[in-house]
């Protein structure tokens, strides 16, 4: 009977050890009231329903018959999908939307944007593809004339590159993925955010989430947690279960995308994981089944659709020497929603779409 009792007390204090979410919240600070309102006001405008539509003045010039545009594709999963999106747009424009193929090193990063660098495109679009990584052909294209419009990246003013959804878009997203916890819980919360340096704007959201989660809720802790975005798709799911176990005071996780959390559920469900809170951005639909399923809590969405189309207007706006509007300046303009497991009414497979009818709201921008 000893040996019996023993056996079920080592088994229960190995599965309380390996457990996220349930460490003693009796010995955890509570949230004061006032810093949970705050960080409720900041989230209120996204709670069902999305930001603003992000364009509203027309364009005043026809692009030119004959245009061609370069995307720059290196498999991601993010970035191709964006490509896809933008496809739509272009027809509507009448230009021609290429892509040219690079892989995820430096170097074919590089032949990529060497090679667009000699095709001469009337303007370039970079989705997440860090600029330090084809600095040379940066300024050769900016040389030239030739506008480039690049999507989640951070580079400076001085850059000559036009970034829609630039730094304050996602230090925007880690403010607000740390207001969400900071809103939704009673005592401080040991968060986890997980990142990836290859992505650029990964600094960003950093930033945003650690300096907000201080400011609101100075006794919440927070890790930053590197996954290599090669692994996303494969084995990122079994490194976030390690980590977890490796830290079993941890009760929240935030992704910098959520696309590493591919095959994540079922890997939680089996290290006995499944009560952890997950913050997510900018999904994919797979994402966002796991959200219908109800095995994540919320997903701070991207309208990557909207933003496919912000960033073919922009191009056309450049291309016809107009200045794009202010927020596209200030790297502001992406349409953001919090989505909850009720908010996912809709057919998650074509991904999240705050705006259904963006086809008709640009075509009556672009005179069509």
């Amino acid at each position: 009977m000893l040996a019996l009792g023993s056996t079920a007390l080592l088994a229960t204090l190995a599965f309380m050890s390996g457990c996220g979410g349930n460490h003693d919240k009796a010995a955890t600070a509570a949230i004061p009231p006032d810093a949970k309102q705050k960080a409720q006001d900041l989230i209120a405008p996204l709670i069902g329903k999305p930001s603003a539509f992000p364009i509203t003045e027309p364009l005043k010039s026809p692009v030119p018959a004959g245009t061609r545009i370069a995307y720059v594709d290196n498999g991601n999963a993010l970035v191709s999908l964006i490509y896809k999106l933008m496809q739509p747009a272009a027809k509507e424009l009448g230009v021609e939307l290429y892509a040219v193929r690079a892989g995820t090193s430096a170097s074919g990063v590089q032949s990529a944007f060497s090679t667009v660098v000699q095709q001469r495109p009337a303007a370039v679009i970079n989705t997440a593809i860090d600029p330090a990584l084809w600095d040379n052909q940066r300024q050769q294209l900016v040389s030239a004339g030739i506008p480039v419009i690049s999507l989640g990246t951070v580079a400076g003013a001085g850059s000559g590159l036009v970034q829609p959804n630039g730094e304050a878009a996602f230090e925007k997203q880690g403010r607000l993925q740390a207001a969400y916890l900071v809103a939704n819980n009673d005592k401080a919360v040991h968060a986890v955010l997980y990142v990836h340096t290859e992505l650029a704007y990964g600094t960003a959201v950093r930033r945003g989430f650690e300096t907000e989660l201080k400011e609101l809720c100075p006794d919440c802790k927070a890790r930053v947690v590197q996954i290599p975005i090669t692994e996303v798709g494969n084995k990122a799911p079994e490194r976030i279960v390690s980590d977890l176990r490796a830290n079993p005071d941890t009760d929240a996780i935030a992704f910098q995308s959520s696309a590493v959390a591919t095959g994540l559920p079922a890997q939680l469900k089996v290290a006995g994981l499944e009560n952890i809170q997950i913050v997510g951005a900018n999904p994919l639909p797979t994402n966002l089944q796991y959200l219908k399923d109800k095995q994540s809590t919320v997903e701070l969405g991207a309208d990557l659709n909207t933003l496919a189309w912000t960033a073919m207007d922009t191009a056309a706006r450049l291309i016809t020497k107009q200045t794009p509007p202010q927020n596209v300046l200030n790297g502001e303009a992406l349409v953001q929603q919090f989505l909850r497991p009720e908010d996912i009414t809709f057919d998650p497979t074509p991904g999240f779409s705050a705006y259904p009818d963006v086809a008709n709201r640009f075509k009556a921008l672009w005179g069509k």
